[in-house]
């Protein structure tokens, strides 16, 4: 059964790249097993279903309600929200992270967003030098003047735009570019590491934890490739860092694929694109939007200095 299966995959919590896409798709447990009970609940109901033929029913039924509770469990706290209050008077911060599909994206949309959003700091993945150049055209250097990283053929370039200047940039050493830098008073992480197929899924996400460990970042954004049913994003979440969108209780707020994945028909259902924020910070908001031509929607966070 699929529910099942999706159930065993996330209890393992392995960082091995084979059970992560399974891990990656868990919160469909909760709808699968809504639909698995409301099968065998009519089973039950039916006279047929009696003595000896109903005790293996109402077996596989307290399975189904189990597994319901768990899933329902690791969804919990993105539904309930525990942001501490923004500290009085504090400034508020617009972050943005878009995936732009090795620079296929429409970056005119980008830019109205960030208009629109009045954004502060944008992140930006899978970045070309013919995407750059459309960001430049539209006048990426007069809404957001400082920047840092460089656009790469294919999925490879990462770059952060900011309303104020960046200092301390230093590469990680992940496969597709991620950065350590400083600005807006914040020690910040921009972060694309492999994608969950790729071998290198969880050696980088395991130095992703490290360089956290290291830097004490007041923020973290980017394309993770991971989400709070991996067992890495979530030692990631023990160095200290919390999920915007779960402190706000956004609730389940997928941000990929957009338009299948490799022809597949699959609607938007996994959380890989994260706003995380460090103990000087609280979030205020966290929404999704759509770039035409990505394949991840884009992710707008609302953060400030917490009481």
């Amino acid at each position: 059964m699929p529910a099942v299966a999706l159930t065993v995959a996330r209890l393992i919590g392995s960082s091995d790249e084979n059970l992560a896409i399974a891990q990656a798709f868990a919160p469909w447990g909760v709808p699968l097993y809504v639909a698995a009970l409301a099968i065998l609940g009519a089973l039950l109901g039916r006279r047929a279903t009696v003595g000896p033929r109903r005790r293996p029913v109402a077996a596989a039924c307290l399975v189904l309600v189990t597994g319901l509770a768990l899933h329902l469990w690791w969804l919990a706290p993105s539904l309930v929200g525990s942001a501490p209050p923004a500290a009085d008077g504090a400034p508020r911060l617009t972050v943005m992270s878009t995936n732009i599909l090795l620079g296929q994206a429409d970056t005119e949309d980008v830019l109205g967003e960030v208009v629109d959003r009045d954004v502060d700091l944008l992140f930006v993945q899978e970045i070309t030098a013919e995407a750059l150049a459309r960001l430049e055209e539209g006048g990426i250097g007069d809404l957001l003047p400082h920047r840092a990283g460089e656009p790469k053929p294919g999925a490879t370039g990462t770059m952060v735009f900011s309303r104020t200047p960046i200092t301390d940039v230093a590469p990680i050493a992940t496969g597709t570019d991620s950065w350590v830098l400083s600005t807006a008073g914040l020690r910040t992480i921009a972060v694309h590491p492999a994608y969950p197929l790729h071998d290198e899924w969880g050696a980088e996400q395991e130095l992703l934890r490290e360089v956290i460990e290291a830097e004490d970042p007041d923020l973290v954004v980017g394309d993770f490739n991971s989400g709070h049913d991996h067992a890495p994003f979530r030692a990631i979440l023990d160095t200290g860092l919390r999920d915007a969108a779960e402190l706000v209780g956004a609730g389940w707020q997928p941000t990929w694929p957009v338009g299948g994945f490799r022809g597949i028909p699959i609607p938007t259902s996994v959380a890989i694109d994260h706003v995380l924020v460090g103990e000087r910070l609280t979030a205020l908001s966290t929404e999704t939007t759509e770039i035409d031509g990505a394949d991840h929607l884009a992710l707008v966070a609302e953060v400030a200095e917490r009481d």
